[in-house]
């Protein structure tokens, strides 16, 4: 036996066997699976071609086999909606965009948006829109950090007539945002937020339950009435370092804590007429920017609550507002007003809530939601 296995003559041919062994398998292999094909060309050959009626009769009977076993059949694609626009100002215009790289784009990009743009004479309509739902958002999501593929936008617009700009004391864009819903992948939600005007007040953003949707600073505020918050701490590129308050030219400024004046005026190209406070007792500076008139000078010691300014539209501000800013010493680290100063949450009346409910109800209808 100990010969069978030491041989190497022995050794040789056993090797050869296996090797021939192998292929043998492989070639029947090949001769089967060619066979098999051959056969099923011929079976295709002698299909019939399945005619239109041929494809509906087959639905209907899949259809009627699901109906039996209780399974509901596909409902059909639905036909493409056709864009209702409406170029009357004043009117109410429902449009909606999907987020695919980044927030501005999804607007920019909406091919419903640049029909409606083209329909309204509004070249610049995608700009416009988005600048303004994006200061709407800023509450609640941060734009460059938390968008995600996927976000859907719905809104109601209006385009303002030359009429009511004019007697408008709110200083109006040529549109405004009614509505804005938008849900985020990112925190699993759904944001609503609707324009609405209380009784005796100008109109302000509200989310679906009544609360308003910017905090306020309370008690002592940089500035008392104004329209709105457009900007907050580093919501714009490449940064900004304070909270814009829009607001009508001349609105009285007041100062925020006990300090004194350290300088007034200076860098009024980019600040315009503007003042800085050295806070009593504390690192922190306050800084108030793009006023219209300076009623402090400095060294001048001033208590919270006190008017030192007027609010304006100097140097390189894009509309009237006041830039309020708060740094540790007088470059260093920014500090967010609304993290710094104590904020109050305000709310509808019980007496507008009928009245914001009906108004909610409609603009949903509008987007179809």
């Amino acid at each position: 036996m100990t010969y069978l296995f030491t041989n190497p003559q022995v050794k040789k041919w056993k090797t050869l066997f296996v090797l021939s062994f192998c292929l043998n398998l492989i070639l029947i292999a090949i001769i089967v699976y060619t066979v098999k094909s051959g056969e099923n060309d011929r079976k295709e050959e002698t299909q019939p071609v399945q005619t239109a009626s041929d494809n509906a009769e087959a639905g209907e009977q899949q259809a009627a086999a699901a109906e039996q076993e209780g399974v509901q059949p596909a409902e059909p694609e639905k036909p493409e909606k056709e864009l209702n626009i409406k170029t009357d100002p004043g009117e109410l215009i429902a449009a909606s965009a999907v987020i695919e790289d980044n927030f501005y784009n999804a607007f920019n990009s909406n091919e419903d948006l640049q029909k409606i743009a083209k329909a309204l004479g509004m070249t610049n309509l995608a700009d416009i829109i988005s600048a303004h739902v994006g200061r709407l958002l800023i509450w609640d999501i941060v734009l460059r950090n938390d968008v995600r593929k996927g976000d859907r936008i719905d809104f109601v617009f209006r385009v303002i007539p030359d009429e009511e700009k004019r007697t408008r004391n709110d200083l109006p864009d040529v549109i405004e945002i009614i509505a804005v819903k938008y849900f985020s992948h990112k925190f699993n939600k759904e944001i609503n937020i609707y324009k609405y005007a209380a009784k005796n007040s100008i109109a302000k953003y509200y989310y679906s339950d009544g609360i308003m949707l910017e905090k306020i600073i309370s008690p002592f505020a940089p500035i008392k009435n104004y329209i709105q918050i457009t900007s907050t701490i580093g919501d714009r590129a490449p940064k900004h370092e304070g909270i814009d308050f829009k607001t009508n030219v001349g609105t009285p400024v007041y100062a925020t804590v006990d300090g004194t004046v350290s300088r007034i005026n200076w860098k009024t190209r980019y600040n315009g007429y503007c003042i800085e406070i050295e806070a009593k007792g504390s690192p922190y500076v306050f800084k108030y920017l793009h006023l219209s008139e300076v009623n402090v000078e400095p060294g001048q010691k001033v208590s919270v609550g006190q008017q030192i300014a007027a609010s304006g539209n100097t140097g390189k501000s894009t509309a009237p507002h006041l830039h309020y800013q708060i740094n540790v010493g007088n470059k260093g680290k920014v500090i967010d007003p609304m993290k710094y100063h104590k904020t109050i949450i305000e709310k509808l009346p019980e007496s507008e809530r009928e009245n914001f409910k009906n108004r909610i109800s409609e603009l949903d209808s509008l987007m179809k939601l």
